[in-house]
């Protein structure tokens, strides 16, 4: 029987207190760092598709930047935490490799990097970190978080798809969905230049989800669902009260008018994406999902020959 007629989005994924807390903390932080931070850009960013295809045109990610955390809190995007894999392929690669050069290939907010940072504490290992994002506003929350734990980070605001780091520079790459932000004609140039990237022996870890493009129901149910289940967890709000509810409510509505998702279609598609690279696990598993509840996506493990 399908997966997706059977299991229930909301009993997949329950954020744990730790999480959470960090979240209610930090969100209004990356709200106020997304209006100096998210700066127009000429090709790229979360806003690239808004700003050609969109009745409301947008020159900065500012809208995305500024709103991801508040939905974390309410599981409404895709974040590490729902896949089971991370640690254990993030543990291996850095048991082999403890003092491993890393890469966090473009991140939404600190989330792959706290991943990252839990398979560190579990290994024992002491990695060099380089997180590269197109915007800097993911970047300073990365910073944030690895300042509150005590531990260093490189940041370079640059667009992977054409800055200059010299090949083989790295022992692993890891990067939550990026497959699914970036069009479906970057999506190959991409995955070349992880392998361009990787050491012989490197390893990238990354996960990618399937389905169809974002179109206006989706968009609509998607803005629906988010004013539903923040009066369910307005708790997890607390400092929008007197009057601030209605500003997360054109947040979201905001988001689900711009935020495109060009989904996987299928796994030939992202077979014939990592054909060049030595050895590749592709395992598929069912998460909770953005705009479409749930939805499947594959968990990717590839290691350059």
């Amino acid at each position: 029987m399908d997966s997706l007629s059977t299991l229930s989005s909301d009993s997949m994924y329950t954020l744990d207190e730790s999480t959470r807390n960090l979240l209610i903390e930090s969100a209004p932080l990356m709200e106020a760092w997304a209006t100096s931070h998210c700066a127009a850009k000429d090709t790229g960013g979360m806003e690239e598709w808004a700003k050609t295809k969109n009745a409301q045109p947008v020159e900065s990610c500012g809208w995305y930047h500024s709103t991801w955390q508040y939905l974390r809190l309410l599981n409404m995007v895709a974040v590490p935490p729902w896949y089971e894999f991370y640690q254990e392929a993030l543990g291996n690669v850095l048991r082999k490799h403890p003092k491993a050069e890393v890469l966090i290939s473009a991140a939404a907010d600190y989330g792959m990097l706290a991943t990252l940072h839990e398979a560190i504490q579990t290994t024992g290992a002491e990695p060099h970190i380089r997180i590269y994002d197109i915007c800097r506003t993911p970047l300073r929350a990365c910073q944030w978080y690895a300042d509150r734990n005590g531990f260093q980070i490189e940041t370079v605001a640059a667009n992977l798809l054409t800055c200059d780091i010299p090949p083989a520079s790295f022992d692993l790459i890891v990067t939550d969905e990026f497959l699914t932000v970036i069009k479906s004609e970057d999506k190959p140039i991409i995955v070349k230049r992880w392998k361009e990237l990787l050491k012989p022996g490197g390893t990238l870890v990354t996960t990618a989800m399937l389905g169809g493009p974002t179109t206006p129901e989706l968009r609509q149910g998607f803005a629906e669902r988010a004013r539903r289940l923040l009066d369910a967890n307005a708790d997890s709000f607390p400092q929008h009260g007197n009057g601030r509810h209605g500003d997360l409510i054109k947040l979201f509505d905001e988001f689900a008018g711009h935020h495109t998702r060009h989904m996987l279609v299928d796994e030939a598609e992202i077979r014939r994406l990592f054909d060049g690279f030595g050895e590749v696990s592709f395992v598929r598993t069912t998460t909770p999902g953005e705009c479409v509840n749930p939805t499947d996506s594959f968990q990717i493990v590839a290691t350059k020959a």
